[in-house]
């Protein structure tokens, strides 16, 4: 869990020169300063690392770009703050950058040929934490305060070169951007790379923050108000999630669902629904995201759970604000490159999540997302969140005795579809290929926290190139075959 109290490092001196600016108040929260984020592609080609390395440098020198090649400092109210360099040059560059070669196919690597390939049926696969001295360099950072004692760039690209294939690899601190935020980058990053710098979007102010005042007031009453906690029963479930994480350790899995088995379960979903309306003149509506959501907590519940069970089950959807701010606060001309992430709740039992149909679930889901997610619902759940804040007490919905699990769908993120093949110097022939040349065929990210812990939660990574669906998860040490069971009797 690491030490609450440890003292902050020593910090780099300061640069005079160098323009400061604060973080915004969605990107300088606790959670963001503990999580450092490792995000790698695979990519079955021989990309020149060269072009990757200039291009994301000539994107991170634009004018309106620069806060991506700053520096993090505490300030002296402890609070974190940018500090832009006046120019970038090899003493302090905007990307820290390193490369590995290896003279084999991939295949032939003892770590890299390890790496998860597509399944036959959904399947809990390698351990992604196995595979990070892959994703970085050695000394890379792994806390936040590497980043202000080291004079550390907030992005650091490594590339892992192989004679049929390359690993690419970038690491930032949470408190930069989240996985939309990311997706704006890539999206920038490849633009610059096929020499259309044209195409790249201006990036929202670096010195106005747009989210700073949302939040400020309740717009309509909370749809969860009478859900909500008391200080009893939020000790009672802080204490619950602590004892676990304490007494079990983690064990993560990527897993695989394959594209055939996916559309066969959102297909099985609205057939549930319409059954259960008995209408069939409107045909329900939910996404594959609602169906994963649904059929991978059934999954994680079953393996740990009796379906008889009453307890409460909490399924936490990240919802991004991009889209729903479009109007105001994020118009779509610009890049929002920070963190803009809210949450949207879902409360079952565990009898109904197991016993109910599939569709009855992730209908579930997509009604707690139609609900929860307006512009004024969503305003006002950060207000009693900000408002818990100052009593020193999370904002807690449901009961003392619920368990969590969290949901993240980078899917929007479209990052099986990022086009890096401007930088492709050869193209791989391998038959395990399910993409365009230039586009990743495998991704999985690594998490470094610090007083905190990725169980219970669930990114959902994409969708590669022959559609099957990406997950990682994160569960008790010594459950993967039984959530591997789970898995199996989950029939389509």
């Amino acid at each position: 869990m690491g030490n609450l109290f440890s003292k902050p490092k020593p910090q780099a001196p300061r640069v005079l020169t160098d323009t400061v600016v604060p973080l915004h108040k969605w990107d300088d929260q606790g959670v963001n300063r503990a999580i450092i984020m490792l995000f790698m592609m695979r990519f079955d080609d021989v990309l020149d690392p060269e072009k990757l390395r200039s291009s994301l440098e000539k994107l991170l020198s634009r004018d309106d770009c620069r806060r991506l090649g700053a520096r993090l400092r505490l300030n002296d109210k402890g609070k974190l703050e940018y500090h832009i360099p006046e120019q970038f040059d090899e003493k302090r560059p905007a990307v820290a950058y390193s490369h590995v070669k290896y003279g084999v196919a991939i295949g032939e690597h003892p770590l890299a040929s390890r790496l998860p390939r597509p399944s036959a049926k959904p399947s809990a696969l390698g351990d992604p934490n196995e595979f990070w001295s892959l994703m970085r360099r050695e000394d890379g950072p792994t806390e936040i305060a590497d980043y202000y004692a080291r004079d550390e760039p907030q992005l650091s690209l490594h590339v892992v070169s192989f004679e049929d294939a390359t690993l690419v690899s970038l690491t930032w601190p949470h408190t930069l951007l989240d996985a939309m935020g990311y997706h704006e980058l890539l999206t920038a990053w490849t633009a610059v790379l096929k020499g259309r710098d044209g195409d790249v979007k201006p990036l929202h102010s670096v010195d106005h923050d747009p989210l700073a005042t949302h939040g400020s007031e309740p717009r309509e009453p909370y749809v969860l108000a009478d859900k909500r906690l008391s200080k009893a029963q939020k000790v009672l479930f802080i204490f619950r999630y602590a004892y676990e994480l304490l007494r079990y350790r983690d064990e993560e899995r990527m897993i695989c669902v394959p594209a055939a088995y996916v559309e066969k379960l959102r297909a099985r979903a609205v057939s549930d629904l319409v059954a259960a309306r008995g209408d069939a003149t409107e045909k329900p509506f939910v996404s594959e995201g609602d169906v994963l959501s649904a059929w991978v907590t059934r999954a994680l519940t079953r393996a740990v759970l009796a379906p008889t069970s009453d307890k409460t089950i909490m399924v936490v959807n990240a919802f991004g604000l991009r889209w729903v701010l479009a109007d105001d606060r994020l118009p779509r001309d610009k890049a929002y490159v920070s963190n803009a992430i809210a949450s949207v709740y879902t409360y079952l039992s565990v009898k109904d999540l197991l016993t109910k149909p599939l569709g009855s679930v992730a209908g579930a889901v997509r009604q707690a997302i139609v609900e929860q997610g307006t512009s004024a619902q969503l305003e006002t759940r950060r207000f009693f969140e900000l408002e818990a804040v100052k009593s020193g007490w999370p904002a807690l919905y449901g009961d003392g005795w619920m368990n969590m699990l969290i949901v993240s769908n980078w899917s929007k993120g479209r990052f099986f579809e990022m086009d890096f093949s401007a930088a492709v110097v050869r193209e791989g022939g391998g038959t395990g290929r399910t993409g365009k040349a230039g586009r990743p065929s495998y991704i999985q990210n690594r998490r470094y926290m610090k007083n905190f812990s990725s169980r219970g939660a669930i990114p959902v990574v994409g969708k590669d190139g022959a559609g099957n669906y990406w997950l990682q998860s994160t569960a008790r040490k010594g459950f993967w075959d039984k959530i591997q069971n789970a898995m199996d009797e989950e029939s389509p």
